[in-house]
């Protein structure tokens, strides 16, 4: 999957088309939005249950272990194959009940065969045709994520991180990439965000299946 995406404007808009997200009203979840090219490593919005209720919170885009001694990125994790999130030692707790959605408004991704040339400081240099991949409709969707809340032992802060679920392809990735971001249909949403829900070979099977390509759209964008 591609390094960076499209973060939504405002919590009101998932409301508007998702009756699940009414209840949730941490609005400064999504202070400083739209980012139009959010990278890993940036504090971006997510949602989750937590203490039996649905919350909107600010999660760094790369997970760290709640056992992390130092609290900060060590090995690469922004993203998760479902094939192994279920096995690896480090995704597999989470997986299992500490699931989130990323709320997004499209995400970009990069194709190997069209190379294009920009001018960096005065110099071309040769770099991949991005792409900007959204839905037909232009409406917001969720990727499929795992989260983990690290906490500091000497002052109690706590951070929370999380990582986005890649899959196989569709028809409109696939041209581009051989991996893609984990969209959730609205259906499954209430099962996933569920930490009591934890029949992974069935979750596995849902986030396995490709989102359907005649809802989605690849448009070519600005190299620079």
């Amino acid at each position: 999957m591609c390094y960076n995406k499209s973060v939504i404007q405002k919590l009101g808009e998932l409301q508007k088309q998702y009756e699940l997200f009414k209840p949730v009203n941490e609005k400064d979840a999504f202070d400083e939005l739209p980012l139009y090219n959010a990278l890993r490593l940036q504090k971006l919005p997510i949602i989750a249950e937590r203490d039996g209720k649905l919350h909107a919170f600010k999660a760094l885009w790369w997970l760290i272990p709640h056992w992390s001694a130092s609290g900060k990125p060590e090995v690469t994790a922004f993203n998760a194959r479902v094939e192994t999130v279920d096995k690896s030692r480090l995704f597999a707790p989470y997986f299992k009940s500490s699931r989130c959605l990323i709320p997004v408004g499209a995400f970009y991704e990069y194709s190997a065969d069209e190379i294009v040339e920009i001018e960096i400081n005065g110099k071309l240099k040769r770099v991949k045709q991005p792409y900007l991949v959204r839905m037909k409709n232009n409406e917001p969707f969720a990727l499929a994520g795992i989260f983990s809340v690290w906490v500091d032992k000497k002052t109690g802060e706590e951070l929370p991180t999380y990582s986005v679920l890649t899959t196989e392809p569709n028809e409109v990735i696939g041209r581009m990439h051989d991996r893609m971001p984990v969209i959730l249909d609205k259906r499954n949403f209430k099962m996933w965000l569920d930490p009591e829900y934890q029949d992974t070979e069935k979750l596995k099977k849902i986030i396995q299946e490709s989102y359907p390509a005649s809802r989605m759209k690849a448009e070519k964008v600005n190299a620079e």
